[in-house]
């Protein structure tokens, strides 16, 4: 029962874990996409210390530097660093999803 009890924990933990990433990075695209600087770098402050829990730090140090160095108000650079944030983000989803070449 002991060994049931694990894999059943493991198996909703790993579950929990893919849902709130991929929700995560749809909201991260969602905002660069819609060239909301200012709600980005809000969600980044309320989600980045779960997210570090999740996930390999190094893709998340790219991320936070570049959300970091948003400026609040939309104009052509950002235009451009938000593109980018969603390369990243993109990234660093597919390093986190549940793939073959992930797990083996």
């Amino acid at each position: 029962w002991i060994a049931a009890v694990l894999i059943i924990t493991s198996v909703i933990l790993c579950t929990s874990e893919q849902i709130y990433v991929k929700n995560f990075y749809q909201t991260v695209c969602t905002l660069a996409e819609e060239e909301k600087p200012k709600e980005l770098k809000e969600y980044w402050e309320n989600k980045n210390d779960t997210v570090y829990i999740f996930s390999h730090h190094d893709v998340l140090d790219d991320l936070a530097q570049l959300i970091s160095a948003l400026d609040d108000e939309k104009n052509e650079q950002t235009k451009n660093e938000l593109s980018e944030i969603q390369a990243v983000a993109k990234v660093y989803y597919e390093n986190q999803r549940i793939t073959f070449s992930n797990i083996f």
